[in-house]
């Protein structure tokens, strides 16, 4: 399924792979470039950067944003992959974004093709011993060129100074060479290597190969491999028809190709049983002429593999999910082409693997909890379990970006509070006053309701507090001088006192809400951006910007913190922390990360996460 071009590949001195991304921008390491009215250029950062992305949005102001994105380091050029430059597909994908969190260790992927190259210098370190079905062996030589082209898209090794990088670099490839040296084979013998794979341990089947008529000896060592938990991807065909056999059965994940333009290639098949597209037009990876060969070749033989890695990556950041599971993150996570929702030519959309990663990773937490909604600076609102939607300002024009909310007691209406003052009430929630209009000293950045919802407090970053409905005034820090800024508040069980923390740490104290402790006066590695509390008045956790959580007093529990599931996965980063939001009985508590991601820990329930906003607050089902 795929065409040769086989002239060996000059390395490209000087060339660079772009450099992964993180794991969720934070406001803070946003910057846009802005073109005035005049046009002149300018470069904003953080939430100046946010702002004038909405008045844009908004036609509040002439200035154009040309563009608003997360900064990124930049260094001198170099690469440890000499090839990598030739590789548009990396550049048009996420995988390398998806290797911050795994590169696929532990997954175990089976090439059903020629055979592969034993002793290529890019793929010797990933092979496993794997079966030949045509003349014997175990699968590590490869006469025809093609098996080993469809291993290195998959899991060439990276970072080891040759050749190119695969989608999956940490797996292990098993060959199990089904297809002479002339590329064609019997359905026998594919039958049979799915067989063979899954019983010696893969956990993806490969299939860059296909005919026009169905094989029920192919379905039937299918449906095998996915009894026993393995994936299954085939290519959809180059003949620009329908799709062929085995990808246009149901069980398999069939993959079209794109160019680089991310438009189909006129040769790739499509129809109704294509599930997702890929790189497959122009493919530079290994090649079997001799241990260090590398290639051109195109086809959805080469687009198969993309497909296959980023199920591998799935696959490895949670071991226990299933076909089902790992399709469906990978469809899910798709990234959509053509025309809206699935299309005969592109399924479900373009692999993205850092999505389908993300997507795969095993749940977090426990069964409390009814549901959140989550509240995004343009003031729109997302609800998850439970939680109903009241209505929101997205697309409406605001004075200020939101940057708190708070439920009615009741859980059917919430409110929504601008930076400066302004208040809008949603479903039962009833308008009480705000300070839209008023000089403030400080910007709002907090906001809690009372506990019969007939009042709530507004929270300034100097600690100025106003209150409003039946809320009482117990007492604020504002024209105290401060040695950080406020950033959250949260009431006592009464509701007649309240605590809000700066940024330090410190925690002030007001009406009957007591004092547990803080981290004022400590060396932090990250500002404290929220608190919350147990609702029977035992305590308060606080969070800091790197997801770190605090527990006062010692005595309350500490349910986990990003850090702690940072380690616990393996990942190489997390989300920055935004927001911390407990239970009811603090038997466990969700925190909010600057990407929109919620993680439940404790006996708290996972219900979803928001993507494509920039959150600011999170608000817990009653």
């Amino acid at each position: 399924m795929g065409t040769a071009t086989v002239a060996a590949l000059a390395v490209a001195a000087g060339s660079v792979a772009p450099a992964a991304a993180s794991a969720g921008p934070d406001v803070e390491d946003l910057f846009a470039v802005v073109e005035q009215p005049d046009g002149e250029l300018a470069v904003l950062h953080g939430m100046d950067a946010v702002e004038v992305a909405y008045d844009a949005a908004l036609e509040r102001t002439d200035a154009e944003v040309l563009s608003i994105e997360e900064d990124a380091p930049v260094t001198s050029l170099g690469t440890n992959d000499p090839l990598r430059g030739l590789q548009w597909a990396l550049d048009r994908t996420s995988f390398e974004a998806a290797w911050t969190t795994t590169r696929g260790q532990g997954v175990v992927v089976a090439v059903i093709d020629t055979g592969v190259r034993g002793d290529h210098e890019d793929l010797a370190g990933n092979l496993v011993a794997g079966i030949d079905l045509v003349d014997g062996g175990d699968g590590r030589i490869d006469p025809a060129g093609h098996g080993t082209h469809v291993a290195g898209i998959l899991g060439a090794l990276a970072g080891n100074g040759r050749g190119i990088a695969g989608g999956a670099p940490g797996v292990r490839i098993m060959p199990v060479r089904v297809l002479d040296e002339n590329g064609t084979g019997f359905s026998s013998d594919v039958a049979a290597g799915i067989i063979w794979a899954v019983d010696h341990g893969a956990r993806v089947i490969n299939l860059s190969l296909g005919g026009s008529s169905p094989s029920q000896g192919q379905l039937n060592a299918i449906r095998y491999a996915i009894s026993k938990g393995a994936v299954v991807v085939a290519a959809a065909g180059n003949n620009g028809g329908p799709v062929v056999y085995p990808a246009a059965f149901d069980e398999v994940i069939a993959v079209s190709a794109v160019g680089s333009d991310l438009g189909l290639t006129s040769w790739s098949s499509r129809g109704p049983q294509v599930d997702l597209a890929a790189p497959g037009d122009a493919i530079a990876s290994t090649y079997s002429g001799h241990a260090a060969q590398y290639g051109y070749m195109s086809g959805t033989s080469m687009a198969t593999p993309y497909v296959s890695a980023a199920a591998a990556l799935a696959l490895a950041v949670n071991p226990k999910n299933g076909p089902a599971q790992v399709r469906d993150a990978l469809e899910r996570g798709a990234v959509d082409l053509g025309a809206p929702g699935k299309d005969s030519w592109y399924g479900a959309g373009l692999v993205d693997p850092r999505a389908a990663v993300n997507r795969a990773l095993p749940p977090i937490g426990g069964s409390r909890g009814k549901g959140y909604w989550i509240v995004g600076a343009e003031g729109r609102v997302q609800a998850f379990g439970a939680a109903r939607h009241f209505g929101d300002l997205a697309g409406r024009p605001l004075s200020a970006p939101i940057v708190a909310a708070a439920p009615t007691r009741t859980g059917n209406g919430y409110w929504l509070a601008g930076a400066d003052g302004a208040v809008y009430a949603f479903g039962d929630a009833r308008f009480h006053g705000s300070m839209a209009g008023r000089g403030l000293n400080a910007r709002i950045v907090g906001m809690a309701a009372t506990p019969t919802g007939n009042g709530y407090h507004l929270l300034g970053a100097d600690g100025g507090v106003f209150s409003f409905g039946d809320a009482r005034f117990y007492g604020s820090t504002g024209g105290m001088r401060l040695n950080a800024p406020v950033l959250d508040m949260t009431l006592s069980p009464t509701g007649r006192g309240y605590w809000f923390v700066g940024a330090d740490g410190g925690v002030f104290s007001f009406g009957d809400a007591r004092f547990r402790g803080s981290t004022g006066g400590m060396r932090l590695a990250a500002p404290v951006v929220s608190m919350t509390a147990a609702q029977d008045g035992r305590g308060y956790w606080m969070i800091a910007r790197d997801g770190g959580v605090f527990a006062f007093p010692s005595t309350l529990p500490f349910h986990g913190s990003l850090p702690g599931l940072q380690g616990l996965y393996g990942l190489a980063s997390m989300p920055a922390g935004m927001r911390v939001r407990a239970l009811a009985d603090g038997s466990g508590y969700y925190i909010l990360a600057a990407d929109g991601a919620v993680f439940a820990f404790g006996q708290a329930k996972f219900h979803g996460s928001a993507s494509g906003t920039f959150p600011v607050d999170l608000m817990l089902v009653p």
